[in-house]
């Protein structure tokens, strides 16, 4: 998924937190947690996008 996936699974999903994982994992991850942060924050979508660094526990 790219960024403007990410825009639309907020928009689709009614009060949904989007988990991006797998940021920066693997050599076709272009996209960097900078980039996402910096592009939901411009879009005001950064309070429904939660992105955990390496190794980091989410408890849901």
């Amino acid at each position: 998924m790219g960024k403007d996936d990410v825009k639309q699974a907020c928009q689709l999903t009614t009060g949904a937190t989007v988990v991006a994982t797998h940021m920066e994992a693997v050599n076709h991850a272009l996209l960097t947690r900078a980039e996402l942060r910096a592009f939901t924050e411009q879009e005001k979508i950064n309070d429904r996008v939660f992105i955990p660094e390496d190794g980091e526990i989410i408890i849901i």
